[in-house]
């Protein structure tokens, strides 16, 4: 066993590998070198003896952990940015696309629907699903549906199933929708509408360890999976492994919805990319060929650096295509047996590989950037993307995201990525600017000044001619003119 004689001392370097691999081990999650202050916080937070953070370390690791201690552990370390209809081009893709082929189909074979949102945070995604079938099914009241919302964070969990909200999880919707599926507003809460909760479950999993509603438990297969923003945090094999049972728990033509920053990962090859605008989402592909191609990625994952794998290639018509380059035969022969081409689809066409082999993050950071500068909104915003699958640690890349989306009209989505920014780099002084300057046009002055006034007190640190990193050559100097003139903070 790791011994650390001074329990009062900071754990030890080889300690904290241990506890990242054991949290890996049991949630998945993947902790490197740069993340371990947030390990030493978590067990800071459940040392309840006054023992130490190492000294809780090593008495978690000393036996399997209760179910009791993934609870508590997963309170600490998972985090919680969701909203009502996150990411609008998943959910039109969802509404007018794969929602009503999934109902034609099931409305011949009986009017059942088995939807999961795996990893459900606090709830909103799947009742914005539930929102979205209410639209889409007029004789709903006929059909069997199941909304099943998982996670391992059971603070979350209660706050889903009580179904009531703060404005800020509203903030990517219209009002009518707002007051259509909502209740008034009781001590700063809307509650969702009756006939919506009334459909949706909730439960608690562990996607590294719990069984998987489906065929794993001798229940029927789900229809539609959404597991977004949640795999980008996995550990490779862990992601692996939940990737392809997540596959085996889908119907033959079942969907998967993952985030942005995990589309084109390479470990996704066995299932069938299908483009929509601005969103790409994932089909099962035929058995036999996703057995092929599941033994491939598999094979891969441990030789490559999981991320890594993904690679945007630019198409001469301007056209983002997702090309993963170590499985680049296996999907090409894929593709090709496929048979017809998938729904909103277009054509998949070759061109030179835009990512270094050393260092893929800054090459599709910088072909992001000219994406950007062309107004290639779509093509900037998935070579983003693909730059943040490959280095989820850089806020740097979380920032370019958002500028990107603010581009694009996506204000709501910026804000998440400015938050994502300032979490992984709370001294981000452009992040701080930039989320002030959103907030404030979307009427939380507050929140905005609460921003400026944190950006100022980060200026003060740097002298008037330091040039900011990721500014385009703005100085310390002249950002704080702007903002104490009142361009940035009233």
């Amino acid at each position: 066993m790791l011994v650390d004689r001074d329990t009062e001392a900071a754990p030890s370097d080889a300690l904290l590998t241990a506890f990242s691999g054991y949290i890996t081990q049991h949630l998945g999650l993947h902790f490197p070198r740069g993340q371990w202050p947030e390990l030493v916080r978590a067990a800071q937070a459940l040392d309840v003896a006054g023992a130490g953070a190492g000294a809780c370390m090593r008495r978690l690791m000393a036996a399997p952990p209760t179910r009791g201690q993934i609870e508590q552990l997963a309170h600490q370390l998972t985090i919680g940015e969701t909203y009502f209809f996150r990411e609008p081009a998943v959910f039109d893709a969802l509404e007018h696309e794969v929602l009503p082929a999934l109902i034609a189909a099931r409305r011949a074979a009986g009017r059942t629907l088995r939807i999961w949102s795996a990893g459900c945070c606090t709830g909103e995604e799947l009742y914005s699903v539930a929102i979205l079938l209410q639209r889409l099914i007029p004789d709903l009241a006929d059909w069997r549906i199941t909304l099943l919302g998982t996670d391992v964070n059971a603070g979350f969990l209660r706050k889903a199933e009580q179904g009531r909200y703060r404005d800020w999880s509203f903030r990517a919707v219209p009002a009518w929708l707002v007051w259509r599926h909502f209740g008034p507003p009781q001590d700063g809460l809307r509650a969702i509408a009756p006939a919506l909760r009334r459909g949706v479950r909730f439960d608690y999993l562990n996607l590294a360890a719990d069984l998987f509603p489906g065929p794993e438990v001798g229940a029927p297969p789900m229809d539609l999976i959404l597991c977004r923003n949640v795999l980008m945090y996995f550990e490779p094999a862990s992601g692996a492994r939940a990737l392809q049972r997540l596959g085996r728990a889908l119907a033959p033509d079942g969907w998967l919805a993952v985030g942005m920053a995990e589309a084109g990962h390479a470990l996704l090859a066995p299932f069938e990319p299908v483009r929509f605008p601005s969103a790409l989402l994932y089909r099962q592909r035929p058995e036999a060929l996703r057995a092929e191609l599941v033994a491939a990625a598999t094979g891969l994952h441990s030789a490559v650096p999981a991320a890594a794998a993904a690679a945007i290639a630019v198409a001469p018509t301007g056209t983002a295509t997702i090309v993963v380059e170590p499985l680049r035969d296996v999907a090409a022969i894929a593709d090709a047996s496929a048979g017809q081409p998938p729904i909103g689809a277009g054509p998949v066409e070759s061109a030179p590989n835009v990512a270094a082999s050393t260092e893929p993050a800054p090459a599709l950071a910088l072909q992001a950037r000219r994406c950007a500068d062309l107004g290639l909104l779509d093509d900037a915003s998935l070579c983003c993307a693909a730059a943040i699958a490959t280095d989820k640690c850089d806020p740097a890349l979380r920032y370019l995201q958002a500028l990107i989306m603010e581009e694009q009209g996506r204000a709501a989505e910026a804000i998440g990525a400015l938050k994502d920014a300032l979490y992984l780099d709370p001294d981000f002084v452009l992040a701080h600017f930039t989320l002030g300057s959103l907030c404030r046009r979307n009427g939380a002055l507050r929140e905005a000044q609460r921003h400026f006034a944190n950006a100022l007190e980060l200026l003060r640190g740097h002298a008037p001619d330091d040039v900011l990193a990721h500014s385009g050559g703005v100085r310390a100097g002249e950002l704080a003119d702007l903002m104490r003139a009142g361009a940035g903070a009233a």
